[in-house]
């Protein structure tokens, strides 16, 4: 591999950290870096809300309630579904931790 090909390769990935986890992306032309790095940015502030949340959860259901929320939000939010969105995601942590403990007994 010629120098100038490493040296854009190096160019075109980013280092985040989501909730504690490094990864390198890749930028893609269509999503600059600051972008990539705003997206990260904002899926770990949402990761850690859900956390605090419900502490009980795994991170892989955390990161699925957070994908669910921001989906939510890019949708125009709870305001149309009555607050039902926000039951759904409070019910699914009630049971998480209830079977949690069941499973802990």
């Amino acid at each position: 591999m010629a120098e100038g090909e490493r040296q854009e390769e190096v160019a075109a990935t980013v280092a985040v950290e989501i909730f504690g986890v490094p990864y390198s992306l890749r930028e893609d032309g269509a999503v600059d870096a600051d972008r990539l790095r705003e997206l990260a940015e904002k899926v770990d502030r949402k990761m850690r809300e859900v956390a605090d949340q419900a502490p009980n959860l795994e991170p892989g259901q955390i990161a699925v309630l957070a994908a669910l929320n921001l989906a939510n939000e890019a949708n125009g939010g709870a305001e149309g579904d009555g607050g039902r969105y926000q039951e759904l995601v409070e019910r699914v942590s009630i049971l998480t931790s209830d079977l949690e403990a069941a499973l802990d007994a």
